[in-house]
């Protein structure tokens, strides 16, 4: 079946029975930071961040399932005169489900909510080595920053 891209609210999200191991695919795959392995998404802090405007998530179904999801930031930028930047949180789809096109149905669907949220684009963050690091510039993004982490010593 077509991959279906819908709005997604939190209930649908933390309450889908393929979230958890949606979350500890994503975590297995995308980590980088040894932070994050024992951390758990936030629910109250998604609720807060979408009722505040400042995210907007999606989340990609095949036959009724989530099966990924995408988390887009909406945010103006005082320093460049407040434009309007987009960029994701989260971008994730399972891996058996990569094939049917539905990571690039949700990308594609995360880039129309950063355009009528009045950006000019969409950064895409990508973990180094990764499946997606490889797949964006085929889809005509390019590399625009890198991003470093440095734990506490």
């Amino acid at each position: 079946m077509k991959p279906i891209v819908l709005p997604l609210t939190v209930d649908e999200a933390f309450d889908s029975p393929k979230f958890v191991a949606l979350c500890n695919e994503y975590r297995a795959e995308s980590l980088r930071n040894p932070d994050g392995e024992s951390a758990v998404p936030d629910r109250a802090a998604y609720e807060n961040m979408i009722a505040a405007g400042i995210m907007r998530p999606l989340g990609v179904f095949v036959d009724n399932d989530l099966v990924g999801f995408c988390a887009v930031l909406i945010t103006p930028v005082p320093h460049y005169g407040g434009r309007v930047l987009a960029s994701t949180e989260t971008l994730f789809v399972a891996r058996a489900h990569r094939a049917g096109g539905a990571g690039i149905t949700l990308l594609r669907a995360a880039e129309d909510v950063a355009h009528e949220a009045g950006a000019s684009g969409l950064y895409v963050s990508a973990p180094v080595g990764g499946v997606l690091e490889r797949v964006l510039p085929g889809l005509g993004y390019h590399e625009t920053n890198r991003v470093f982490f440095r734990g506490r010593t």
